[in-house]
């Protein structure tokens, strides 16, 4: 028979393991003891282009210091000068986050992190009286049709008049600490219960410990620069997380005629009509973008609805057709607006020729564009009533175009003189355009077009690529019989929609859009993505959406873009016709097809929608170009730092000396521990009075 152990022992080592699992139970609720989580889904995260990288990151277990809230200005020379419990995690609202605030902390040592908090209270328009934008002073100036100009006039003009004067460039610096921006209040509460309560100075004078202390973690994986993130990506599975990802996601557009393959279309036929779908900040989830993005998006869908309803009238009038395009990624050098203008010149807008595919949709060129209609920034114009159309001198030069132009403006004017609410100012023709998606087009080819602003030189926008660019910035108070805004942007869309039937159809005609339509698409991509609107005509992803305002980042590959398949559905809804298919039936045999079919299970047996809208690629030819030269400067070279996990923890921390000896006592108990347990093992027969076991037979 083979041995047992049997008796006392066997109690002992049952004891000892039952202690040993309720102290690994006893632990992590000693952890949810020691640390208390906050709010750590918005870090400021890396960037990179062609030369170098932007923004913030983490050591990788995280950085941990002692806070201390920011009142004041002079509460920074008491950290810097007095304070001795370095590193320090400071806590500030947006007052204080400037560029030469943020240089200090990095440069003092005595920082190891910073956490923007904004209280529920917090009231920019009064504390931030000069404005905030994390921007440049002259946005996406390095990629834009001036940068290579001859004409000193054009090239320099930024420089001596900044279109963003509140730009801070704080998106495009490289921090090497992390910053969170925190807008829950219960944790921007716990943050200042913890600083009163453990470490305000008393007189001046430093607490003692222990200290409430906290822990930043965002360690990004990417560094230097594209090119270098990029070959580490492509040398092999060395890793299972990615270095970088190239900004990515879609362009959203559609067509007021399908365009069949089997069709010529004529050479200046298409009237574009196009808005930006992207935001930026410096911090993840959190990009509203009401004025610089949303403003213009609203626009153009609104306007697309208004002029959907006469779409016969122009089939029957005129070879004109209309495109409608939202382009993704401006904010990161022009990367939607790049690319349709490099399809088109690689013969593959929107895809290129497929053999096989009965109907396939016509491919366009640039050859094919008649007018450009952009919308920049129109939001801020509600008290002034003022719009600024902005016209390319350049090409403006050459006098067919110049002739064009003309003309273009000459129909907005008539158009505005239908509105009684808008005044139109062309402005001065020596005037390079402010940045704006035409750029890219004016970069390969001469065309008419116009850009509508609310802003003749510098921006209105005060908040301009900041999180602070939200709902409270244009004034928009949602299904309120007092919003004013909602009737500016409905006014607005009007006026596109008029002019655009003039431009297609050479009549006149007093077009009306939607203020209702107006009002429901502000309140879905400003306040709330989980509105009705979005529930109802959204798609399949639209259950994915929060209750929050749109984000409108880019994003990558493998980001989120469910709010681009939500404006996609949005977009086939007003430029579709219902047609009688079940369910099963609503679906395409190919993406290349003329038409696009979309089911909306609104009520009862749902809706089939006929439409010509679709998605293409919004990634930079950067990425696509065999030995792209980085540094060149011709295309976007942006891409995003990957990471897995942004956390904020809040805790008390023992003074070193006691931290010292909790360790040492612990390792004088772990040696202890087993020198007991080896004693009580060696002299077991003797202190539990058990005799050897016989021996097997």
């Amino acid at each position: 028979m083979a041995s047992q152990v049997t008796g006392k022992p066997a109690t002992l080592l049952r004891v000892l393991a039952l202690s040993a699992a309720f102290l690994l139970a006893a632990g992590e609720r000693v952890k949810n003891k020691i640390y208390d989580e906050i709010q750590g889904d918005m870090p400021c995260f890396k960037r990179f282009n062609g030369t170098h990288e932007i923004g913030c990151t983490s050591k990788f277990f995280g950085n941990t210091g002692v806070l201390h809230v920011i009142e004041e200005k002079a509460d920074f020379d008491w950290v810097y000068e007095h304070g001795p419990h370095q590193p320090y995690v400071l806590a500030f609202t947006p007052l204080f986050l400037t560029e030469a605030v943020l240089e200090r902390a990095r440069d003092s040592g005595k920082v190891s992190g910073v956490v923007v908090v904004v209280p529920e209270d917090f009231d920019p328009e009064t504390q931030l009286l000069d404005g905030f934008s994390g921007e440049t002073e002259c946005p996406d100036d390095y990629l834009g049709l001036y940068s290579a100009s001859s004409n000193p006039n054009y090239s320099g003009y930024c420089r001596r008049k900044p279109w963003n004067p509140n730009g801070t460039s704080m998106l495009y610096t490289s921090w090497e600490f992390p910053i969170f921006l925190i807008t829950n209040q219960t944790s921007v509460d716990n943050i200042h219960s913890c600083f009163e309560k453990f470490n305000k100075p008393v007189n001046g004078m430093p607490r003692d410990w222990p200290l409430c202390s906290m822990e930043l973690k965002s360690n990004m994986f990417g560094t230097t620069n594209s090119e270098v993130c990029m070959r580490r990506a492509s040398i092999g599975p060395l890793s299972t997380d990615n270095f970088c990802d190239p900004l990515y996601d879609y362009n959203i557009w559609g067509t007021l005629k399908p365009m069949n393959m089997s069709e010529e279309i004529p050479e200046k036929s298409v009237i574009i009509v196009a808005a930006r779908m992207d935001a930026a900040t410096m911090f993840d989830n959190i990009s509203p973008g009401a004025n610089s993005a949303v403003s213009g998006i609203v626009t153009l869908m609104s306007a697309a609805a208004a002029i959907f309803k006469h779409k016969e009238e122009i089939i029957n009038t005129s070879n004109k057709n209309i495109l409608f395009i939202l382009f993704q990624g401006e904010t990161w050098g022009y990367i939607g607006s790049s690319r349709v203008v490099w399809d088109m010149e690689q013969g593959q807008f929107p895809y290129k020729v497929k053999d096989d595919v009965k109907d396939q949709i016509a491919q366009i060129n640039l050859t094919h564009i008649d007018y450009f209609i952009e919308l920049e920034q129109v939001g801020q114009a509600m008290t002034s009533s003022q719009l600024y159309l902005h016209t390319d001198p350049i090409s403006n030069s050459n006098s067919e175009v110049k002739e064009e132009t003309d003309n273009l403006l000459e129909i907005f004017e008539n158009a505005s003189d239908l509105f009684d609410k808008l005044n139109l100012i062309p402005v001065k023709e020596e005037v390079p355009l402010p940045p704006s998606s035409i750029q890219s087009f004016l970069k390969r080819v001469n065309i008419s077009g116009v850009v509508i602003t609310d802003h003749e030189g510098e921006f209105k926008n005060p908040y301009y690529e900041s999180f602070l660019d939200n709902y409270r910035n244009v004034k928009y108070e949602a299904y309120s019989d007092a919003d004013l805004y909602h009737k500016h942007i409905t006014n607005i869309a009007s006026l596109l929609a008029t002019a655009i039937y003039k431009l297609a159809t050479n009549t006149t005609k007093k077009i009306e859009a939607d203020p209702e339509l107006t009002n429901e698409l502000l309140y879905c991509y400003m306040k709330n993505m989980t509105c009705n609107l979005v529930q109802e005509n959204g798609g399949d992803m639209a259950k994915y959406m929060e209750s929050k305002p749109a984000k409108l980042y880019v994003s990558v590959e493998n980001g989120e873009r469910e709010r681009s398949y939500v404006t996609m559905y949005l977009m086939a809804w007003l430029l579709g016709d219902e047609v009688k298919r079940d369910q099963q039936d609503c679906k395409i045999e190919s993406i290349y097809n003329m038409s696009q079919f979309y089911y909306y299970p609104r009520a009862g047996n749902g809706t089939c929608v006929q439409s010509t809208v679709r998605m293409t690629d919004a990634m930079s030819p950067a990425f696509l170009i065999d030995d792209y030269d980085w540094k060149s400067g011709e295309y976007s070279t942006w891409t995003e730092s990957g990471w897995k996990l942004t956390k904020v923890m809040i805790f008390l921390r023992p003074s070193v000396l006691e931290e010292v000896a909790v360790v040492c006592g612990g390792v004088v108990s772990l040696v202890l521990s087993v020198i007991v347990v080896h004693f009580m093992n060696s002299r077991a027969d003797l202190l539990f009075g058990l005799s050897t076991p016989p021996a097997a037979c």
